[in-house]
């Protein structure tokens, strides 16, 4: 089911170690002669595929919100008040739902690539919140960091700690020997994990951000995260 091949890994930085499919389907790799070994899978993502991943994604994000509806005693689930680990506890719960769902009825090597898809997104949706939320803390409790701006510069710069170290993490959990590529983390990746910094921004408290309620879109956008795992090939 997979070939191997070999790769120049110099100019690939966009997930090196998952090829892009073309427009039949098949995978494509146009840089040989390098050391690594490239694993490469044709089989175009189908309807079936979005529509488990979709309906395991919502499910998994909606029981720990009934929970957390029911804990704050509230009947509009918009105004929910999220902690850094009730975002974790989502976002996690997402994702396990997506990929749950999306290993249905597939063969070994699809399971086993959406597993790795599923920790890849739980470690980048998790390991930034905890960075985030423990400098968010230390601002908090310090006189003279309290402020507005260190706030923001330190969701900033959380995301970018945590996302560059929950790549490296991934990469050195799913490939210790050292086998294939490693996944590298460019802009169009940060846009896909725009669940991040609207997470991290919720739990900032930011007085001017505070009050548009952008944690009230966060549901939609930890579902997307748990899609996204759960029809990944």
């Amino acid at each position: 089911m997979y070939s191997i091949s070999n790769i120049n890994t110099q100019n690939n930085n966009l997930f090196a170690s998952f090829k892009l499919n073309d427009a039949h389907g098949t995978a494509t790799n146009s840089k040989p002669n390098s050391g690594y070994r490239v694993r490469t899978y044709n089989r175009e993502i189908s309807n079936a595929d979005k529509t488990k991943a979709f309906l395991g994604s919502a499910i998994g994000t909606a029981l720990p919100l009934l929970l957390m509806i029911k804990k704050q005693k509230i009947k509009n689930p918009l105004k929910l008040k999220y902690g850094m680990w009730d975002m974790v506890g989502v976002s996690a719960s997402s994702i396990a739902g997506g990929v749950s769902f999306g290993l249905i009825n597939e063969e070994k090597s699809v399971q086993k690539n959406r597993l790795k898809e599923g920790f890849f997104q739980f470690l980048n949706a998790a390991i930034p919140t905890w960075v985030v939320g423990g400098a968010i803390s230390l601002c908090e409790n310090s006189e003279k960091h309290n402020t507005k701006t260190f706030k923001f510069l330190s969701v900033i710069g959380g995301l970018l700690v945590g996302m560059y170290g929950s790549a490296a993490i991934a990469n050195l959990i799913t490939d210790p020997k050292d086998k294939y590529p490693d996944r590298k983390l460019t802009p169009k990746d940060a846009l896909a994990n725009i669940d991040d910094g609207i997470g991290a921004l919720a739990l900032a408290k930011i007085p001017m951000l505070d009050k548009l309620n952008i944690s009230g879109i966060l549901p939609l956008i930890y579902t997307a995260c748990g899609y996204r795992a759960g029809k990944s090939n």
